[in-house]
């Protein structure tokens, strides 16, 4: 007998992630961002304040460096970041995060948060489940994994 098409996990996984990115979409409209503008502005702030390229920003967000480019773009536009040349790469543009940036982050964490749009039903127990097994499979595919101290934080570092 075949496998059960619905309970194979690439599908659960698409469909699941399907349905949290419309959320976000929907909760962006507000603040005029894309999912890469608000990846971008996260790294920035908790990664990498002192500045990344774009396309180190295009890897870690997991998006091609033409949407990053255009998300970058935009974002300094609008003046939620800056880019400057690299120091000893010229042609190179560091982009980093401006105040205002940070505030409009700031701003998305607390709607994202308290929205309870996004934990789907599940216990605190069985969100840290899931984060430890999201988590081990992407450190097995060899994506890019924040660097984690302690649990979840926003930028000013509250829990």
């Amino acid at each position: 007998m075949a496998e059960d098409f619905g309970r194979r996990l690439p599908y659960l996984l698409r469909r699941v992630n399907g349905a949290l990115s419309q959320r976000l979409d929907e909760d962006l409209r507000e603040f005029d961002l894309t999912q890469s503008q608000l990846s971008a502005l996260a790294i920035l702030a908790v990664e990498h304040p002192d500045g990344l390229s774009g396309a180190t920003l295009s890897t870690r967000s997991g998006v091609t460096p033409q949407s990053m480019s255009a998300a970058v773009s935009d974002l300094a536009r609008r003046g939620l970041i800056e880019r400057s040349p690299h120091p000893s790469h010229g042609r190179i543009l560091e982009c980093r995060i401006t105040p205002e940036g940070t505030d409009v982050l700031l701003r998305v964490q607390q709607v994202t948060r308290d929205s309870g749009r996004y934990d789907a039903g599940l216990s605190a127990s069985q969100q840290e489940t899931l984060r430890r097994l999201l988590t081990e499979m992407m450190r097995n595919l060899g994506l890019h994994l924040p660097a984690v101290e302690a649990p979840a934080t926003d930028v000013r570092g509250d829990r």
